[in-house]
């Protein structure tokens, strides 16, 4: 981030307090003295000297505010997409109608705390511009359903820069997928813990059939990422659209590990589903004597 700071002449001498206050922040910054006759300059020295700046602040007095050089400066800021603010000497000081809207600093400790808030809302939207650009050179374009594949996928780097380029950690994909769900689905612990770690809600269930993560590592018959989603505060009992929790899940796979975790967990073996049948119900049906043990002390 850099500050331009356009003065007049006549209020160059405001210019060393405005710098010093910048630099305290840790904000990069230079200043322009507009001479009367900075339109006799080559456009390309004075555009040359614009264009460095991502923010302007313009010393606003009443020599700056007529000056035909503002217009220009505020003209090429804007069609930049640059933030334009004014710092008056004066706070009787009114400005014309088509300044309004632009922020309006006073003294210097409000300067100091406009830049540092300017600076940090720069330092997001600059790593979102690298990270969409990092994601573009890996061939990979800016959009929901890349990244869903890429969770999918497995694709740690990837997923981590969708994140940073502002994607939510709780997207879905176009089936109505959480990407937590689609990591547990492929097995990629890695990418699992980075959601997670970026705010993806441990339960957030599918659309098409109703599971949560836990319930999709359980499908996955992933011990792993079951014990990191019950570590980080799963529920063990939530229900697929079919009434079906992971325990049921697991039994059905004849998953003992599986079942063992989520007993552990809290998981209630007596929960019937649609059909009527429970996990404990399942395992007899199944015949499965290591994962009937499990479920002994709530016989």
């Amino acid at each position: 981030m850099t500050v331009a700071v356009l003065a007049s002449p006549e209020d160059a001498l405001f210019l060393t307090s405005i710098l010093s206050t910048l630099a305290g922040v840790g904000v990069d910054a230079y200043g322009l003295k507009l001479h009367a006759n900075w339109d006799s300059l080559p456009r390309d020295k004075v555009v040359g000297r614009l264009e460095k700046a991502s923010h302007y602040l313009v010393l606003a007095s009443p020599s700056s505010l007529e000056a035909s050089w503002f217009a220009f400066a505020a003209g090429f800021g804007y069609s930049r997409g640059s933030s334009f603010a004014l710092y008056r000497f004066d706070p009787a000081c009114e400005f014309p109608h088509y300044l309004s809207g632009l922020p309006v600093l006073d003294d210097l400790d409000e300067l100091a705390a406009y830049y540092r808030d300017e600076m940090s809302v720069w330092l997001i939207q600059e790593d979102r511009r690298a990270s969409r650009a990092a994601l573009l050179e890996m061939g990979i374009s800016c959009h929901n359903d890349s990244l869903a594949q890429c969770a999918r996928d497995g694709d740690t780097r990837a997923v981590e820069l969708f994140l940073k380029a502002g994607f939510p950690s709780d997207a879905r994909d176009k089936y109505g997928v959480p990407l937590l769900c689609l990591a547990a689905r492929g097995k990629h612990r890695a990418v699992a813990e980075l959601l997670l770690d970026r705010g993806a809600p441990i339960d957030l269930q599918s659309e098409d059939r109703g599971y949560s993560p836990l319930m999709d590592a359980a499908q996955a018959g992933s011990a792993d990422l079951v014990g990191l989603f019950l570590d980080r505060g799963a529920e063990p009992n939530l229900v697929s659209k079919d009434g079906q929790t992971a325990l049921v899940v697991a039994v059905g796979r004849n998953d003992a590990e599986v079942a063992r975790l989520l007993v552990a967990g809290g998981a209630d073996p007596d929960l019937a589903d649609k059909l009527g049948l429970t996990a404990r119900k399942y395992a007899a049906l199944f015949k499965n004597p290591a994962i009937l043990s499990l479920f002994e002390p709530a016989a």
